[in-house]
């Protein structure tokens, strides 16, 4: 990920920018990224939203499942398959919106990394997460 980004409405933080690829179906597109407060965010696009023009659950669940990349562990920087994904869908973001995550590393054993997250649309929370990943680097606990 390089490069500032300017987002509109300007966030807060220091933002970066990339694009996500091969996330199946409900692909996120530009990822902003503020690597300092373990937050990363997106535009809701129409193509996101179902035929009520709120965000899709499964966009929502496939944005909320990169909780683990965000916190830049080691353990985490090989490939870290998903074990469980809990999604609790709070309010509906809405196409323009600007969807912003922020990530809790909560523990790490040798076999799984375990995160939680909230995801908000300006001040109002839309999303709470836990996340439970494969430590396919084995590394001891913290």
């Amino acid at each position: 990920m390089t490069g500032s980004v300017q987002v509109s409405p300007p966030l807060p933080g220091n933002w970066e920018a990339g694009v996500v690829t091969r996330t199946g179906p409900w692909t996120v597109g530009t990822l902003c990224v503020d690597w300092d407060s373990c937050r990363y965010a997106m535009r809701v696009e129409e193509h996101h939203c179902n035929a009520m023009d709120m965000m899709h659950g499964g966009a929502m669940a496939t944005f909320l499942d990169g909780q683990a990349f965000i916190l830049r562990l080691p353990e985490s920087a090989n490939h870290t398959p998903t074990i469980s994904l809990s999604v609790d869908f709070l309010a509906p973001p809405k196409v323009g919106d600007w969807l912003v995550a922020t990530v809790e590393h909560v523990k790490t054993t040798r076999s799984m990394i375990v995160t939680q997250a909230l995801a908000r649309v300006g001040d109002r929370v839309v999303a709470r997460s836990n996340a439970i990943y494969s430590n396919t680097s084995g590394k001891d606990a913290r």
